[in-house]
């Protein structure tokens, strides 16, 4: 060292890639896992869909005896364990669905299962999935 301490100060670039890491780091992160968050949030909601339509099958040809029960079945088996309750799904009987007229069994589910980890403004969203089925 043969300058002053405040010029060897200024030419050490010894943590500089480190200090720069740690900058950016932190927003590579957060864009590299929201798509992931995203699309779990798409797939439950697709999930939920799903087991609103066959409930809703299961319900109208009368193949099982308690569709709340049957729908926390399947979403169980689909989205993981106490994904819905019983008191998430509803059940009614209803002469038009989707600009449709006729007698249906329609199920919508109401959840908010979806607890992100990154992206907190989703955590908690409700999600609602309905489908019908003519009976």
């Amino acid at each position: 060292m043969t300058g002053s301490f405040a010029t060897w100060f200024r030419s050490d670039r010894r943590g500089s890639t480190a200090l720069e890491f740690a900058l950016v780091g932190g927003l590579l992160v957060l864009l590299l896992i929201a798509p992931v968050e995203l699309g779990l949030m798409i797939w439950t909601g697709g999930s939920l869909e799903t087991v609103a339509a066959q409930t809703a099958r299961c319900a109208a040809i009368g193949s099982c005896s308690d569709p709340a029960a049957y729908a926390v079945d399947l979403a169980s088996k689909w989205i993981g364990a106490g994904a819905i309750a019983a008191s998430d799904v509803t059940v009614t009987a209803t002469t038009s669905c989707d600009n449709a007229t006729g007698t249906f069994e329609r199920v919508t589910i109401t959840s908010s299962i979806w607890q992100g980890a990154f992206i907190t403004p989703l955590s908690g969203a409700t999600q609602v999935a309905a489908a019908c089925f003519p009976t």
